[in-house]
């Protein structure tokens, strides 16, 4: 069976997993953190991060590629669309939110969560502040300028798109922080729309009950 190492709060873990969940293949997960990570486990991500990700085939880590693997291997349902340009667009909001909106999801999850719950630290709320004033708003107000009145990030079905986008909305929102539908009315309905599909409803349930988020 097929293992993703990482703890799955985190949102390239959670992206991972969701891909994994999208496309039908079973999986165990072993929740490696950043902090606690095992001997030898540069064997399977040399930069030492997660996720990592390990089959009958191979040992691969880093989400995207770990995805596009995934997506490239197992029938179903494509998380890449067929058309080019639309290819293009998915691959280009899957970059976006692993390399923007991270800077919004990490730093306020990081305070919020990670420190108070497993580092057993204060938050620095400055710092949240800081990044609610300064960060998000610019990161917020693309993706309002991107979303539909309908459908998903590049047509009317999920993508890698939705769910690279989705990951760290939801961690956002874990930590406190919810898009607001009077500034971002378009992204709050577009996300409202994402948790309710099947594939993210289940992965919060799952949330809800294994850490309580």
């Amino acid at each position: 069976m097929s293992t993703v190492h990482g703890i799955s709060l985190s949102p390239f873990v959670r992206k991972v997993i969701l891909a994994l969940e999208f496309k039908g293949v079973a999986f165990n997960v072993n929740p490696v953190t950043p902090m606690n990570k095992p001997e030898g486990f540069e064997k399977i991500s040399p930069l030492g991060k997660i996720p990592a990700y390990e089959d009958d085939q191979l040992a691969i880590a880093d989400s995207s590629v770990i995805c596009e693997y995934l997506d490239q291997r197992h029938g179903g349902d494509s998380l890449y669309p067929e058309d080019t340009v639309a290819r293009a667009k998915a691959r280009w909001f899957e970059e976006y939110a692993d390399t923007q909106l991270i800077t919004v999801s990490g730093s306020i999850f990081f305070e919020r969560i990670v420190k108070t719950a497993l580092m057993k630290q204060e938050a620095d709320e400055e710092k949240v502040a800081k990044t609610i004033a300064d960060v998000l708003p610019k990161v917020y107000s693309y993706l309002e300028s991107q979303v539909g009145d309908e459908g998903f990030l590049v047509g009317s079905s999920l993508t890698i798109a939705d769910i690279s986008v989705g990951t760290h909305l939801l961690n956002t929102k874990y930590a406190g922080v919810d898009v607001d539908a009077g500034r971002w009315p378009k992204l709050a309905a577009y996300q409202a729309r994402l948790f309710a599909t099947e594939l993210f409803a289940n992965r919060i349930a799952n949330d809800k009950a294994q850490f309580g988020m």
